[in-house]
């Protein structure tokens, strides 16, 4: 498949459903809570439960994927994304919002274990870093849109609207897709899907030092992600009084650093490689995971210093979401589908953990957000330079 304009858009869109149904509510979720008179501690739990299901269910969908394709597998799930969209845009209560989150997660999974898989069919490990670079570029738009859109309905309708722009653009996602990308995995090329078989290969890759150390790197570096995402309505919001209608601003922040990340890496990438590129930008969530510790001994440091510490942090991931998978990638052999699973559902269970851990340790402050991301960032580093030194041996010996 030739990633042409219009096919980068569309793979984008699709890309950036999961980050729209996370943020598009994030400036919602005090008002959800004083509407559905539950707290808010129970409605950032949803954010986790979505997660929740959410990963756990790729790794279902990337071996059926590599059994029937990937058209179809996509196609279904962004039905069913509309669907859990509209329940919840209906709802008006707490066990009905839950419920079409369930249903949302269970088509968004479908979607984004396939949009990775899609892209490596019949490309190399740089070619595939580039190519999600300019998929990421993409996709980092609803991020950035999604949090001031969803402040806007708020403002100007209710929060229940946010649910339904969610399903719409869901729909209109399915009529694009079938008109813009074929199928990129051939008949003959696709493994029967058993239970056993998925089984067999997630035990084989789960043996795999070089993959799981490039997954587990990740999903550590997407927990702190995920705590950011968790804490920030209520630290920008409730601790510093943030506006709910700028609060998507300061979100914006953080995603125009991860798309000046993502366009160097897609100009560099194929001169220097994926792995060098990785190897200096795992530093920077680093040096931000040090200021965030710094910042917890404060009691009300600037938000600015918050801001700028976010930002460092979620910016490399312009550059270390395609590098992480690019590695693990070079490592799997043939399962594609089940490699992109297994990453998923160990990022977003990780993720949904961060957020728990966040809510569980709520104190009116911000400590529980950075002292988490921060946590997250340094295991991160370690875990990740160790897998580099790992696998240059393990080149070598195959050399």
């Amino acid at each position: 498949m030739k990633l042409t304009f219009p096919i980068v858009l569309v793979l984008g869109l699709l890309s950036g459903l999961t980050p729209l149904a996370i943020d598009a509510y994030l400036p919602s979720i005090p008002t959800i809570s004083k509407a559905l008179n539950t707290d808010i501690s129970l409605i950032q739990m949803t954010l986790s439960m979505y997660l929740v299901i959410f990963a756990f269910l790729q790794i279902l969908f990337g071996p059926i994927s590599d059994a029937i394709g990937r058209r179809k597998v996509i196609v279904g799930g962004l039905g069913i994304f509309a669907v859990g969209s509209f329940v919840c845009a209906v709802a008006q209560s707490y066990e009905m919002l839950l419920v079409g989150r369930a249903i949302q997660a269970l088509g968004g999974a479908a979607v984004a274990v396939c949009v990775p898989a899609l892209v490596k069919d019949g490309m190399s490990i740089n070619q595939f870093a580039k190519a999600m670079s300019m998929i990421m570029l993409v996709m980092a738009l609803a991020p950035l849109a999604a949090p001031i859109l969803g402040g806007f309905i708020l403002t100007i309708l209710s929060w229940h609207y946010i649910f339904v722009f969610l399903g719409v653009l869901a729909a209109l996602a399915i009529f694009l897709f079938l008109r813009t990308i074929p199928e990129t995995l051939p008949t003959e090329k696709r493994v029967p899907f058993s239970f056993l078989n998925a089984i067999k290969n997630y035990k084989t890759l789960l043996k795999n030092r070089a993959v799981m150390g490039y997954v587990v790197a990740s999903a550590f570096y997407f927990t702190g992600m995920m705590s950011f995402i968790t804490g920030s309505s209520f630290v920008y919001i409730e601790v510093y009084g943030v506006d709910p209608a700028n609060f998507g601003f300061l979100l914006g922040i953080n995603v125009i650093s991860m798309m000046i990340a993502s366009t160097i890496n897609g100009r560099y990438v194929e001169k220097l490689g994926t792995e060098l590129l990785s190897k200096y930008a795992i530093f920077i969530p680093l040096i931000a995971s040090c200021m965030m510790i710094v910042l917890s001994f404060f009691n009300h440091p600037p938000i600015w210093l918050i801001v700028l510490s976010s930002m460092l942090f979620v910016g490399p991931m312009g550059i270390l979401g395609s590098g992480f998978m690019a590695g693990a990638l070079k490592y799997s052999g043939n399962h594609n589908g089940s490699v992109t699973a297994l990453a998923g559902t160990s990022r977003f269970a990780m993720g949904a953990l961060g957020g728990v851990v966040v809510s569980l340790l709520h104190n009116g402050t911000f400590v529980p957000m950075l002292g988490t991301m921060a946590a997250c960032g340094i295991i991160a580093f370690v875990t990740f330079k160790a897998t580099v030194r790992y696998s240059k041996s393990l080149d070598k010996e195959q050399a």
